[in-house]
Order: structure tokens, then C-alpha cells, then sequence
């Protein structure tokens, strides 16, 4: 499969496919290319700026651990905390004025609109030293559209449907009996019945419903049909769009009342505290499980709307690091950090926080049956997805879709909100 695809996009489901391969392969406890490479061979100290969105806990924490651990290895990293959505909202604004050297995004069309717009500096030489770590699926997922490498990945996680065992349990609903949006909808009612917030909702950061509206999407109308929608191929007047609208309306009146007021972190608690019974949201929800909560967290897919889409499709988005064009005036120490953050040593500190799933093949797959059951997810999917805001224009996903969902959850009318939704796209510039 090309790493590159003909309509201007990474292929997702090469990226997934082989992230899942090469983490079905590895072992517990096994070690890879952990020490710098050929950026620190001359040099016995480097300042760096670093740019991270890793705001919500346990962001802070990992971001503490790993930063002491770069300068143990002679390199000093100056950290900017943003706000996580205060980032993601104004990622275009930060790279166009005095960027960090190198920061935290995304793989997808994310990179590349940034790359092609000349706001990124490519990492080719820090490949030259990582890059026998990771698997071709995620070399293409680092690869601008002119060959280039722009990204770090490290880590990646699945979305789907995530809830508590013991709620589950006495509220008498089995997860294995879960099917259909119809065995979804009535579980929900159970829920419901039984006091509890059948789906935590958050809608604060613009960006959480988006996920919710892909897997409804790729569910209702297909892989291919998501790609088009969101790269502009068709239309959100198609009448798809509609249906794909009236299943989330169908969901809708067992979602939190106000999702608007909650965030991701608001709406994760919300499951933790066992008020809500479940939420739609991508596996990085189980860092906010306190330990001895953790085995008691679990997933199922989303399940089947039309059966002609099955459950062969899923969001399993790669996060990685970049560098911005002031790492250009700072190689040898942009290029250590990120030999740094591409190697097991990092991937083995975040892991030791929150268990997680990281990109280097040669990184530890935590043993817990949460994470296995992530592993196993991506691997029985047939098409990965790279989440909304990541397959589509960043100058349409989030000034303009989020908000567009935020009307609808607030009670605007689907066919007038696709409508606009068409013109907005209409009247951008070329990507």
C-alpha cells in the first residue's frame, strides 16, 4: 500500500495497520534505540524551547518526568504549557509568530496543511537516526506530501465506547450484548431508568462531538464517505450528511444536558465518579483513572448502524512532535530532543505515569487488558481514521465545524447548519 495517496492525504489505514502489526509483535520489557544519535555526538549541553498542549492531567506530570530526564542527557528544555484547546484553537496564529522550536500536534492532514504552508522544518537527518524504530505505517504517517519527514510519532489510541465494569454491572446492562444502535439506545434507557447519565458528552473544546460525529458518520455512510466529506469531495448537502445527523439526534437525549459547559476532562470524571455510564472518546480518557480505579475501565466499538459498514471503520488518531521554522536556527538541539522523544527511554517514562500505547516498535505494550483490548480493536478494523480535525482543513475543522456542532447540540436545525457548513467550505482559500 502507498504511504502517499493520490487525493493529497496520508493513507490512514496503512499508518494504523502498521502501528497494530508492530505492536501485536513486540514483547514486554523489550529495548530499542534509546540514546542520541549523531545531534548529540559533539556537543555536551542544549537549550531547547518546547511547546506543549499537554495541559490536563497527567500532562503536567509526564511533562516534569521527561524534561528531568532530557537534561540528565545534556539537554535543557525551556517547556511552554498552553491550554490544551487555547492551543489546538490557535496552532496557526502560534506557528506564524515566535514559535518553540519544536512543539505537540498531530500526524494526518494536520502536518501537512502546516508543512506545505512552510510553518514546519523537516526532520529528515533526526530519521536518519530514528527511524529503524518505526514501522513503514508510521514513517508515511510522518511524511509531508513532498517526501519529507516532519514528525516525531509517539503515541496513538483508539476511540470507541468507554465505560466502567462495575456500573455496567449493576445497572444490568452486558457490554457483549451491545450491537447495534438499537441495543445502544436501549441500554442507554436502562441507564437512564437507573439514574445515571447514559453518555457523558463534552463539547466545551469545540472538538470533543467530532469524534462522536465521525463514528456516527463512518458508521451511517462509510469509510470512503468520511474521507470526501472531509476533504471536500462532497458536499454537506449530500443527503447523507442528514443521516448521519439523524442518528446522532437519535443519541441524543441520553447525552449530558449541557455539553457545551463540560470538557473532556469534565465528561471523563463524570464516568469516574460513576454519574455517567459511558463515554465516546478516545482511549487517552483512562489517564484520569486513579490506579486502583484502572482495572476497572473498559471498551467496546461503536456499534453497528447500517450493516453494509459493520464496524470496519474507527478513529485511532498518531500524536507526535514537530518542529517549527525557529528550529531551523537551533538543529543540534531540536534534533537531540527529538532523537530523545523518538527512543524508549521517553516512551518508557510517560508509560510509567499512565500506560499508553507508543509509536516505536521497540516500546513496552503495557500487559493490563485495557490496553490489550486497544491493541486488539485497531487490529480487527478494517479502516483507521485520523479523527476530524485531522483529516480535514485545520481553517475548517475548528472556526468552523466545532462551532457548527456546538449550534447543533444547542438545538440548531441539521439541514440549515449543512447548509452553512457548504458555503463556509466554498468560500475558503485553496489549501
Amino acid at each position: 500500500m502507498k504511504e502517499i495517496i493520490t487525493e493529497n492525504e496520508v493513507s490512514r489505514r496503512s499508518v494504523l495497520k502498521g502501528a497494530a502489526a508492530g505492536a501485536a509483535a513486540l514483547t514486554v520489557g523489550g529495548v530499542g534505540a534509546s540514546t542520541l544519535g549523531a545531534a548529540a555526538a559533539n556537543a555536551d549541553t542544549f537549550n531547547v524551547s518546547f511547546g506543549s498542549n499537554n495541559s490536563n492531567g497527567p500532562g503536567p506530570e509526564q511533562d516534569a518526568a521527561w524534561t528531568a530526564a532530557a537534561k540528565a542527557k545534556g539537554i535543557n528544555v525551556a517547556l511552554n504549557v498552553v491550554d490544551h484547546n487555547n492551543f489546538q484553537n490557535n496552532i496557526n496564529s502560534y506557528l506564524q509568530g515566535t514559535p518553540d522550536n519544536a512543539f505537540d500536534w498531530f500526524s494526518g492532514y494536520r502536518m501537512q496543511f502546516f508543512a506545505q504552508k512552510g510553518l514546519l522544518t523537516p526532520i529528515d537527518d533526526v530519521w536518519k537516526v530514528i527511524g529503524k524504530d518505526f514501522t513503514a505505517g508510521f514513517a508515511g504517517g510522518a511524511t509531508g506530501l513532498d517526501g519529507k519527514k516532519y514528525l516525531v510519532p509517539t503515541d496513538w489510541y483508539p476511540w470507541a465506547i468507554h465505560y466502567r465494569k462495575s456500573v455496567w454491572k449493576k445497572a444490568g446492562v452486558n457490554p457483549a450484548s451491545i450491537k447495534t444502535i438499537a441495543d445502544l439506545i436501549n441500554a442507554c434507557k436502562v441507564f437512564k431508568a437507573k439514574g445515571y447519565t447514559p453518555i457523558a458528552q463534552a463539547a466545551k473544546g469545540g472538538w470533543e462531538p467530532m469524534g462522536v460525529f465521525d463514528i456516527i458518520n463512518m458508521r451511517t455512510n462509510g469509510y470512503k464517505f468520511h474521507i470526501d466529506l472531509t476533504a471536500g469531495r462532497v458536499l454537506w448537502t449530500d443527503p447523507r450528511v442528514q443521516k448521519t445527523f439523524a442518528n446522532f439526534t437519535a443519541l441524543r437525549p441520553y447525552m449530558s444536558t449541557h455539553p457545551l459547559d463540560l470538557g473532556d476532562q469534565d465528561a471523563g470524571k463524570l464516568v469516574i465518579q460513576k454519574k455517567a455510564a459511558m463515554i465516546i472518546m478516545g482511549s487517552f480518557t483512562s489517564g484520569l483513572y486513579p490506579k486502583a480505579d484502572y482495572p476497572d475501565l473498559a471498551l467496546i466499538p461503536f456499534p453497528i448502524i447500517d450493516p453494509a459498514n459493520g464496524t470496519d471503520s474507527i478513529d485511532a488518531p498518531i500524536d507526535g512532535v514537530l518542529a517549527s521554522t525557529s528550529a531551523s536556527s537551533n538543529m543540534p538541539a531540536t534534533n537531540a530532543l527529538l532523537e530523545f522523544i523518538g527512543g524508549t527511554d521517553y516512551s518508557g517514562i510517560i508509560q510509567a505515569i499512565s500506560p499508553t500505547l507508543f509509536a516505536n516498535k521497540y516500546a513496552t505494550v503495557p500487559g493490563d487488558p485495557f490496553v490489550q483490548s486497544q491493541v486488539k480493536l485497531v487490529q480487527s478494523t478494517k479502516h483507521v481514521a485520523q479523527y476530524f480535525d485531522r483529516d480535514s482543513r485545520p481553517d475548517f475543522a475548528g472556526p468552523i465545524f466545532g462551532p457548527a456542532l456546538a449550534k447543533y447540540l444547542t438545538g440548531g436545525d441539521p439541514k440549515s447548519i449543512a447548509k452553512d457548513l457548504a458555503a463556509q467550505w466554498a468560500a475558503l482559500p485553496p489549501a
